[in-house]
């Protein structure tokens, strides 16, 4: 059966591809359309995965077809043998309404002309490839990016956060509802967008308008949305975030008070304690002592104070 274009999302599957990746996406897409995905190849119909397991897919058309969606599945290694196939693929890409690159797929759509003076996430081993092509590309510090209707994320364990923020825009966009429900289901993906940046950046934290900068609005936006869906403001989101790390890290790792610190973000060891106090009640060194002599009762101590404050 020919799916239509409305409906039909083509996965490409370059040599040395994910097979979580693909997992995932074909679940996603599946749920969220009721059918999964195509898959293509440039060259052969069985592809290789990074771990040797062999799929079989459609060679791409050199036709001009339409897709609602075109991702491009990679892995960690650079897919240098498919240089020639990017004029193809731009030729395809630009008829679809979404673009969606995943480890080495970004690679690829760059090499297509795709990512052209925008911003994307790629793994850390592509960057220099990346930068070689010379192309206005800003590689981006969070796990996943999105740009206009092109997304980017740097591999398998990245795909499905990306998706938590791309799949309620794609549904939006395929069933053509309401302009108040796009504000809303815009808001929610930036939401999750920067979520996603803060976490990828726990140690060296961004500035609210770095993190605003990133996904494309104003402070002043990713303030109201903050407070509208998240009931506080990005900054004291965000240095909750950089507790619950520490507090994770004083509970289970060796590290010293200042180097728990330091790896959360904080300047300086007053600054860690005193912020550390403030959102948990008990200094660092206490947290660690009160946990290290029963960590039983400490949760049980926990739940009951949450209690409390519920009451």
């Amino acid at each position: 059966m020919i799916q239509s274009a409305a409906s039909t999302i083509a996965t490409v599957l370059l040599p040395g591809f994910s097979m979580a990746s693909l997992a995932i996406l074909t679940e996603r897409f599946t749920q969220a359309c009721g059918r999964a995905p195509l898959l293509y190849s440039f060259d052969d119909e069985m592809v290789a995965s990074e771990h040797g397991i062999r799929v079989q897919a459609q060679k791409l058309p050199q036709q001009c077809r339409e897709f609602h969606s075109l991702v491009v599945c990679g892995g960690r290694q650079s897919p240098v043998a498919l240089c020639a196939c990017a004029d193809a693929l731009g030729r395809i890409a630009v008829r679809s309404g979404f673009r969606i690159g995943i480890g080495s797929g970004v690679l690829v759509l760059a090499r297509a002309g795709l990512l052209n003076e925008r911003r994307c996430s790629l793994p850390d081993g592509l960057r220099r490839e990346l930068q070689g092509l010379g192309r206005g590309i800003e590689v981006m510090p969070g796990a996943f990016t999105r740009d206009g209707a092109i997304w980017t994320c740097c591999g398998e364990d990245a795909v499905t956060a990306m998706l938590d923020t791309l799949l309620p825009v794609w549904s939006r966009g395929r069933c053509g509802r309401g302009s108040m429900l796009h504000s809303e289901v815009d808001d929610r993906s930036t939401l999750a967008e920067a979520q996603a940046l803060m976490r990828s950046n726990l140690s060296e934290p961004l500035t609210t308008r770095e993190i605003a900068s990133y996904v494309g609005i104003s402070s002043k936006r990713l303030e109201r949305i903050f407070r509208r869906f998240a009931g506080q403001l990005p900054a004291r989101f965000y240095i909750g975030l950089r507790l619950s790390l520490a507090r994770q890290l004083l509970h289970h790792s060796s590290c010293s008070i200042e180097e728990v610190g330091r790896r959360c973000g904080f300047v300086s060891a007053s600054h860690f304690s005193r912020a550390f106090r403030n959102h948990f009640g008990l200094s660092p060194r206490a947290e660690r002592q009160e946990f290290t002599a029963s960590p039983e009762v400490f949760a049980e101590n926990r739940v009951a104070e949450r209690f409390r404050m519920a009451g």
